[in-house]
């Protein structure tokens, strides 16, 4: 594990902190040879300046890569990575391809917990020779901070990352990590992203790391250390290291450049406290798993101002149970748990559901919501109306 320090976001910068962490991993490119297929996965579905992988560090990868004679992609699920990249010098080195425009093909992923039916990855994926992570550090509302591991879950093409959360997300992170594993990951900590991400969140600019491992569990349990966050508390790293898949242990990593302890700072997290802001607002989530309670937090962190000023009661219930509380006013149900209990209101699926799905709490309380946004809750068969032909949503906003 390698952690380089970046004096700025320039090209240039960029690039000598990219050869000096590769370096101190004793090249591990040189295992790519003439007419290798390559590619490179980053973080890069959303428009919104800051969060996604630098483009310069792309730029830097794919460079090297193409210089060792391989024919190097960069791939991301829909056609934004093509927005961003529109013009990028990276496209002297790479093909910049959707996974959305790749065909597919149908797979059991070995040893699957969660992911144990066939899953359609993108043939790209299943089939370079080398396969490179390039991730940006974020938090995460659910699983609390994501980076190399999760980046895989990208893997799935357009809205079909919804599987992940229908099977639970932190085994799926680690499913997809055996059935792909990467390579090399280059992870972009120049700019993370933190706070109350995806359903909001910020950047943070002065961060200034780029890192390299040649092991994705290694690289997310020292990022998770440098960011201040115990590798123990993420349930997707505690079960890669039960499966074998790298440590769980800061002590196991040999750390080079950069010390843990000198780069080191504390991520703003999303909040994880269950706080209703008003009386007449009902939660119930004694029995909730972890990241379904999480995933809550958030949304009553997000949607402060509008349930103040909701008039009505409002209950919302999430985790097992056989037999529901007491109702009063709206209800939504939160997580796959109360799948037996859908028609009692509102019904959000998943564990935990995805930010987009904050759409049926203000459906919930009687606000508008759009058509894209409508097809991510259900509701009661007897509430039900004909919406007509619904479009997805843009697959970035499907996090």
């Amino acid at each position: 594990m390698a952690l380089s320090r970046v004096a700025d976001q320039s090209a240039a910068a960029v690039d000598e902190s990219v050869d000096e962490a590769l370096h101190l991993l004793g090249d591990p490119l040189r295992d790519v040879g003439r007419g290798d297929r390559v590619v490179i996965k980053p973080n890069m579905f959303q428009r919104k300046p800051g969060f996604r992988t630098s483009p310069e560090l792309l730029l830097a990868v794919a460079k090297r890569a193409s210089e060792r004679g391989a024919e190097v992609f960069v791939a991301e699920r829909t056609q934004v990575l093509k927005e961003i990249l529109d013009g990028s010098p990276v496209h002297r080195y790479a093909k910049v391809v959707s996974f959305d425009d790749r065909p597919l093909r149908i797979v059991q992923v070995p040893d699957a917990r969660s992911l144990r039916v066939p899953v359609s990855m993108p043939d790209i994926v299943l089939d370079c020779d080398f396969f490179i992570g390039a991730p940006q550090l974020r938090t995460h509302s659910s699983v609390i901070l994501t980076n190399a591991m999760k980046n895989l879950v990208g893997l799935f093409p357009g809205f079909t990352t919804r599987i992940v959360h229908m099977a639970g997300v932190e085994e799926c992170i680690v499913d997809l990590n055996q059935l792909r594993p990467q390579h090399l990951v280059v992870c972009d900590a120049m700019t993370v992203v933190e706070g109350n991400y995806p359903m909001a969140g910020h950047t943070r600019e002065d961060v200034g790391l780029i890192a390299a491992s040649r092991n994705a569990v290694a690289m997310d349990v020292a990022m998770a250390a440098v960011a201040g966050v115990a590798p123990e508390e993420l349930a997707y790293l505690r079960d890669a290291a039960q499966r074998g898949l790298g440590p769980l242990d800061l002590r196991e990593i040999d750390v080079r450049g950069a010390s843990v302890e000198d780069v080191s700072f504390t991520i703003d997290r999303a909040p994880a406290v269950i706080a209703p802001p008003r009386e007449g607002v009902h939660v119930h989530a004694d029995t909730a798993c972890e990241d379904c309670r999480r995933w809550l937090s958030a949304a009553l962190h997000m949607l402060h101002d509008e349930l103040m000023e909701y008039p009505g009661e409002i209950t919302i219930v999430s985790g097992p149970m056989e037999r529901l509380p007491e109702l009063r006013g709206a209800v939504v149900l939160v997580g796959n748990a109360l799948y037996e209990h859908r028609e009692a209101g509102v019904y959000l699926e998943g564990c935990p559901p995805r930010a987009i799905q904050v759409a049926g709490l203000r459906h919930a309380m009687g606000q508008t919501v759009s058509g894209p946004e409508r097809t991510q809750f259900r509701v009661p068969t007897r509430d039900a109306q004909d919406t007509g032909a619904l479009a997805w949503p843009a697959p970035e906003e499907l996090v």
